[in-house]
């Protein structure tokens, strides 16, 4: 006779206990079910093999210290700036310009070559699979499409989404170590294949980050030098013009202070010219190189082990989550009597 757990909000642990040992046997029964349907799952799902790169992006050469450092700020003009320009590779690897890319790269899949939009998308439209939530996705997936579009693009819009929910990304905030992981069900080395061409893409788009930067500030550079050999030439003229004007300049201040003022301008554009042609160089090397501040650290690799845990981690599992439902179930069911006000 089942007697109340909860009455006048209080907790009766004997009552619990009682409650307990009245229903251990189902609950045992009904843990020892799911797990051997858990178990037998284990053997029947396909296996997902994890493939991983990781690689670190804490590389800078160090700043070189020259003139235009000590310049006031604005002397250069406004677009002049001297700090990298980075991104978020995992904003990256969420673009869609990313993922389309992967996913029409041709891979080596069952001894053909063929991309993943094919071998991926076609089954967007497929709803014969044994997991309950594979199949929700795909229906959700399917009537989410705009009117409209064509066979390829949808199933280009699927592979792409799978891509993108099988890619994991992490990042150590203090050493700046990146690793990328994909999870792959039935195949061990198209992960390795996916994974290295995603790590080629990130080196590929981070050196068109730095050509491109680089284009733009020696085309900013030519300008501003330009402009400097102009300033240079006028201030060389005024002096030529006031030498020729003064023979005699010793006994006047105003005169020594004006030759001074002109000769602190010539210098000045002269510093400011040799400085810019240096710096120029220096942009059209950087527009031109190739290199990245990339380091790989371990190259794309399938882990040894399955994913998802081992079968005795799946009968802990299904044993542990199938009494916990069943108690729930039963304390719904008798509510009435174990939980009384």
């Amino acid at each position: 006779m089942l007697q109340p757990i909860i009455k006048n909000e209080k907790f009766i642990i004997k009552n619990f206990l009682s409650f307990l040992v009245t229903y251990l046997k189902k609950f045992i029964k009904i843990g020892l079910v799911f797990s051997l349907i858990g178990t037998a799952y284990f053997f029947i799902k396909p296996a997902v093999y994890t493939s991983k790169v990781s690689f670190y992006t804490n590389y800078n050469e160090a700043p070189q210290s020259s003139f235009l450092s000590m310049l006031p700020a604005g002397m250069l003009g406004g677009g002049m700036g001297y700090t990298s320009l980075s991104f978020s590779i995992e904003n990256y690897l969420s673009s869609e310009e990313f993922l389309i890319d992967i996913v029409n790269n041709t891979y080596d899949i069952d001894g053909s070559k063929t991309t993943l939009t094919n071998h991926w998308g076609s089954d967007y439209n497929n709803f014969v699979v044994l997991n309950p939530m594979t199949f929700a996705k795909r229906l959700n997936s399917y009537f989410n499409f705009n009117n409209g579009l064509s066979g390829k693009e949808k199933k280009e819009i699927y592979a792409a989404r799978l891509l993108k929910n099988s890619l994991s990304f992490s990042e150590d905030r203090r050493s700046l170590l990146n690793t990328i992981t994909i999870g792959i069900e039935g195949d061990s080395e198209l992960g390795i294949q996916i994974i290295a061409d995603v790590y080629d893409s990130i080196i590929g788009y981070s050196s068109n980050v730095v050509n491109t930067k680089a284009s733009e500030k020696k085309d900013f550079i030519s300008n501003r030098l330009a402009s400097i050999q102009k300033s240079l030439i006028i201030s060389e003229d005024a002096m030529l013009k006031f030498s020729q004007e003064n023979k005699q300049i010793e006994n006047s201040p105003s005169l020594i202070l004006e030759r001074q003022r002109l000769q602190k301008d010539i210098t000045l554009y002269n510093q400011l010219f040799f400085t810019l042609s240096d710096q120029l160089e220096l942009a059209k090397i950087n527009e031109k190189d190739n290199t990245t501040s990339f380091f790989l650290l371990d190259k794309p690799v399938t882990d040894r082990l399955k994913s998802g845990g081992g079968i005795v981690y799946n009968v802990i599992y299904y044993f542990t989550i199938s009494i916990i439902l069943s108690m729930i179930f039963y304390f719904y069911r008798h509510r009435k009597i174990l939980f009384q006000s």
